[in-house]
């Protein structure tokens, strides 16, 4: 081979690095096997889940409003002695059902002779816009959590140095009279890779949220588990 031809060889042998190069290229530009990401679809979250109204709005006056007027508790029981007992059908606030577990008398919570008060253990008064110091009397436990945040709703900031930080009270999520929460909705979980598929079968008639899949026949033979 002479001198001259070798520099022409040389150039020919490497014409497959920009051969590779418009490869490259054209499945970039072209894409002809798409890429098909294995994470879900972001879960759409419904704005009443994160809405920071309060589920109620009661009053932490003790006002109560009939006939198109508002009065004061006290400007009618001042007046109108009540029974001893109250374990009984009443005859006014007949909105009211009681359906508070064993705690079936209205003198568990209201004051005997001041009702603008709740009252405690003693038969001190309890302000009416403190209604959590009234369920602490039964609820201690759920009471120091919610004081330490665990319990109930916190809106505003966690960090208070950056902003204002809100407790709503017992009564602006519980019913006092019936404090448990109907059945509710719950919102949509979230989607990650790690979770991966979440849905399953039956297996020998017992439901295994852990066994996403189960492969075979009914004897159970083969299971594949992910």
């Amino acid at each position: 081979m002479t001198d001259d031809a070798r520099p022409a060889t040389a150039q020919r042998g490497h014409l497959w690095v920009p051969a590779v190069l418009l490869a490259i290229a054209a499945v970039l530009v072209f894409d002809p096997v798409p890429f098909s990401s294995p994470v879900p679809a972001a879960t759409e979250v419904p704005a009443w889940a994160t809405d920071t109204t309060p589920v109620r709005r009661p009053t932490l006056e003790p006002r109560y409003a009939a006939a198109g007027f508002e009065y004061r508790c006290s400007d009618c029981h001042a007046i109108l002695p009540s029974p001893v007992e109250t374990d009984r059908v009443l005859t006014q606030h007949t909105e009211i059902e009681l359906k508070h577990g064993i705690n079936t008398r209205c003198f568990n919570c209201h004051h005997r002779t001041n009702r603008d008060a709740f009252v405690d253990d003693l038969g001190h008064e309890i302000p009416w816009n403190q209604p959590q110091l009234l369920c602490a009397k039964c609820h201690g436990p759920v009471y120091r959590d919610w004081q330490h945040g665990a319990h109930g709703r916190t809106n505003g900031f966690w960090d208070t140095t950056r902003g204002e930080q809100s407790r709503r009270k017992c009564i602006e999520c519980h019913d006092p009279h019936q404090p448990p929460f109907p059945p509710m909705r719950p919102a949509p979980p979230p989607r990650t890779l790690r979770m991966g598929h979440q849905g399953y079968e039956k297996s020998h008639g017992v439901t295994d949220p852990l066994q996403l899949h189960v492969v075979g026949g009914a004897d159970g033979a083969s299971e594949e588990e992910h």
